[in-house]
């Protein structure tokens, strides 16, 4: 597909652009030093700005989420909407009330305190890996070369400088600023996108004209229970989200933050709405289109004027880069702060989370490159990194059980080489990617179950007083 850009989508695009980088980085710098100003923005995050971030931050999928649609249907809100509402709402009642009332900064402070500095190291190369941007990146290079023609690998390099530009000197506060600014983004773009449509063909109609699978729960391809079933487990990922830790971290108050997260449940569910049906109409519009991907920029082609099309491109590159920016810092914030010793070298700690951050983008770049594939990217990511993590930091959570710090690295390690093996050996052994699992089992089953059998085997009650 192409993408015309009229004279006034272009401008739009430019102060878009200008607009970010003013929000960022050129904003007058705090006063405060403090390693929390950098890291957390002085833990004095209020309920807006929270709920902007939060928001902002957890839909980075959005191309991901437009070719779901397109092509299985209404089983969208199924597998990328209820599982994340209940994770999320699960972690706002029980979680981040105590994230905020405790001192630990970081997942990786946290498993220290409670475990040792074994399981510490090990929960920071997790997380690290979990806050990669690549798929992010991946769809914005997608997105660059759909709009601009630009080939991949400039896009991804492009792509990584555009979004990442202005955490180098403000670090969170340039996250949540520009979070601000992206979040009503999101809401105008597809909120204009949707109304449009609705007048031309009423959503009932639209409804009625679907083809039958579409409109099934289950999907276009009638997905199996298992398979359901390891997307609602993948969302338990949730729960080890470095950026849900940080955002709860950085609230105000514990009030904040568990405010924060159950107005973010409704506003995901009404952009779920937007973009679900969305998705509905371009199978409507475009009931041939190859670049599936493309299913969101191909239907505001197609139905919208010079104005708003620009308007919906800066959309996608704010849902997108919003998340971006994110992971980036966190990954940074991991590697500088969690997994570099502050004696290797001659770095302030602010110095080192801005390596971490350039390798975290560079990693990123290569992890896109390598495997173009945004669903591939997620799927491996969540199969083999959170049944590594998952058990061990909800451990964290409970005072009436504890483990030694080589027993959890040694639950966490479990989970994470048996959902590793159990992923790759079909692929050594040549079977089929998807589908020749051992005992037709998805990875990230036996890899959680063996996590669990051995925490119950080896926790304990603290001993009484």
């Amino acid at each position: 597909m192409s993408y015309h850009l009229a004279p006034v989508d272009a401008v739009i695009l430019a102060a878009y652009l200008l607009g970010l980088l003013y929000a960022g980085a050129l904003l007058r710098r705090p006063a405060e030093e403090r390693r929390e100003q950098f890291l957390l923005g002085g833990r004095r995050l209020t309920l807006v700005p929270f709920i902007a971030t939060l928001v902002s931050t957890w839909y980075g999928g959005i191309l991901g989420v437009g070719e779901f649609t397109y092509r299985y249907g209404l089983i969208n809100l199924v597998v990328f909407g209820l599982p994340y509402y209940l994770f999320a709402f699960l972690y706002a009642i029980y979680l981040a009330p105590k994230i905020r009332s405790g001192s630990d900064l970081t997942i990786p402070d946290r498993l220290r305190r409670r475990f040792g500095p074994q399981t510490a190291l090990f929960g920071a190369l997790l997380v690290f890996l979990l806050a990669t941007p690549a798929p992010y990146l991946l769809m914005l290079a997608v997105l660059i070369n759909l709009v601009f023609g630009l080939p991949l690998g400039l896009g991804l390099i492009l792509g990584a400088m555009l979004s990442t530009a202005y955490l180098w000197r403000s670090g969170f506060a340039g996250v949540v600023r520009t979070d601000l600014l992206q979040v009503a983004l999101m809401f105008a773009g597809f909120g204009a996108l949707v109304f449009l449509l609705a007048a031309e063909v009423s959503p009932l109609a639209m409804w009625q004209a679907l083809p039958d699978g579409h409109r099934s729960p289950l999907g276009a391809d009638s997905m199996s229970w298992q398979v359901i079933l390891v997307w609602f487990l993948i969302a338990s990922w949730t729960f080890v989200d470095p950026g849900f830790y940080q955002r709860s971290a950085a609230a105000s108050d514990p009030a904040t933050a568990r405010r924060g997260i159950l107005i973010s449940i409704g506003l995901w569910f009404v952009f779920d709405l937007l973009t679900t049906t969305a998705g509905l109409y371009a199978v409507l519009h475009l009931p041939a289109l190859g670049q599936t991907v493309a299913a969101y920029p191909a239907l505001a082609e197609l139905v919208l004027p010079a104005g708003l099309k620009g308007l919906f491109l800066v959309t996608l590159l704010a849902v997108i880069m919003s998340t971006i920016d994110s992971y980036t810092f966190i990954g940074g914030t991991t590697l500088g702060r969690d997994v570099w010793p502050a004696g290797a070298a001659k770095l302030s700690e602010r110095g080192r989370i801005r390596w971490g951050m350039a390798l975290a983008v560079a990693l990123g770049v290569l992890l896109a490159w390598g495997l173009p594939s945004v669903v591939e990217l997620w799927f491996t990511i969540g199969t083999l990194l959170v049944p590594g993590i998952l058990v061990p930091v909800l451990l964290t959570f409970s005072d009436r059980w504890q483990l030694a710090d080589r027993q959890a690295l040694l639950v966490g390690g479990a989970g994470l080489a048996t959902s590793a093996l159990w992923y790759f050996i079909p692929r050594f052994a040549g079977g089929a990617a998807q589908g020749a699992y051992i005992w037709g089992l998805e990875p990230m089953l036996p890899g959680l179950l063996v996590s669990v059998l051995l925490a119950a085997l080896w926790v304990r009650r603290p001993a009484e007083d």
